[in-house]
């Protein structure tokens, strides 16, 4: 254990002596300008963890980026040029600033009874969001449905289904430990996976199965969520943007359109918002009081989280249960700011 995470681990356990109250455990991983400054595992740790929404900026935002970079002019135009069965004039810059005017979330999982197959049940997901009607509020909204209607469109614009595109995605950014579990099938032992919360629709604890009752019903593939991983594979992914973003990597597609990507979009009175990624909001920071207004990153529901400041040019990744043994305890989502002040400080 090096100097910081040893000091890290003094803070943490004076600020918070009883980490289980806020979560069964947690994983830090810190990189410092591109280079690693510290790993910690506190409470009970597993190998992997749900990675809940992570999975719109790992997966969707990605695969968008390289989407975009090639046609610019399509964020702009609307999706029903591509999606003939969308009538209203949303686009997918609206779809990916959390515009649109959809709902936050609906419980389609209640509603998908076809076979359990991630591409037979989007299909059937699809028909039911032709039948939603977005309001004409102003105000971003923080939508599930966003990202579903995005994937509907990579999936046509790709010509692929959304494993498929996942699977190329994970051999083009080399990945390594990140990946959907199709069917709802683990890859691993359960017991090397973070459990969740106990679930009454599906009467366990959820552990090697998604959390988010709709990915679940749609077979465990999603635009939203879905994925599984752990620090190393979702910080390697993070280094990867960054050098997108400050090294010109070519390796999602054009650097000015990861650039735009991150980016805020929306003004604060509307929203904090870049395209598909989370801007800093002001005094309510997931990423605390000192990061940049630069920054930009994603939460996830389960206690997971990826935030860089691109100007002290810092990557932190949080992984937790917190959701475990229920998703009521909610101690966690204040604690996140102050982990990454207690680190800003101690760097």
């Amino acid at each position: 254990m090096n100097a910081f995470e040893k000091a890290l681990v003094r803070k943490i356990a004076k600020e918070i002596p009883e980490l289980d109250l806020y979560t069964p455990g947690l994983v830090l991983d810190v990189h410092v300008k591109g280079r690693r400054r510290g790993c910690l595992a506190l409470g009970k740790t597993y190998d992997y963890y749900d990675l809940a929404s992570l999975t719109k900026i790992i997966f969707t935002a990605s695969r968008s980026i390289g989407y975009f970079s090639k046609k610019p002019g399509a964020l702009t135009e609307p999706v029903r040029e591509v999606l003939p069965w969308w009538k209203s004039a949303t686009t997918p810059y609206h779809l990916l600033t959390h515009t649109a005017g959809l709902d936050w979330w609906r419980p389609f999982y209640k509603m998908l009874k076809g076979p359990a197959h991630p591409e037979a049940r989007f299909s059937e997901l699809q028909k039911k969001l032709s039948r939603v009607k977005p309001s004409r509020r102003r105000k971003a909204v923080y939508s599930d449905l966003d990202l579903w209607m995005m994937g509907a469109y990579l999936q046509t614009v790709y010509q692929k289904s959304l494993l498929e595109m996942w699977n190329d995605l994970h051999v083009e950014l080399k990945l390594g430990e990140v990946f959907f579990h199709p069917g709802n099938r683990p890859r691993y032992a359960r017991s090397r996976y973070a459990p969740t919360e106990r679930c009454p629709w599906r009467g366990r604890v959820m552990q090697g199965e998604v959390h988010d009752e709709n990915t679940w019903a749609l077979a465990g593939v999603a635009p939203h969520s879905g994925l599984f991983g752990n620090a190393e594979a979702v910080s390697d992914w993070g280094l990867k943007l960054r050098r997108a973003v400050l090294k010109d990597s070519e390796v999602f597609g054009a650097p000015q359109m990861a650039r735009r990507f991150i980016r805020r979009q929306v003004p604060p009175a509307i929203g904090d918002w870049g395209l598909g990624f989370m801007k800093p909001t002001r005094g309510h920071a997931s990423c605390g009081r000192y990061f940049s207004a630069h920054s930009f990153g994603h939460t996830g529901f389960t206690g997971t989280s990826l935030w860089m400041d691109p100007v002290q040019d810092i990557l932190v990744v949080i992984l937790s249960n917190r959701v475990h043994p229920t998703r009521d305890n909610k101690r966690f989502v204040g604690l996140r700011g102050s982990l990454h002040d207690w680190i800003c400080q101690l760097l």
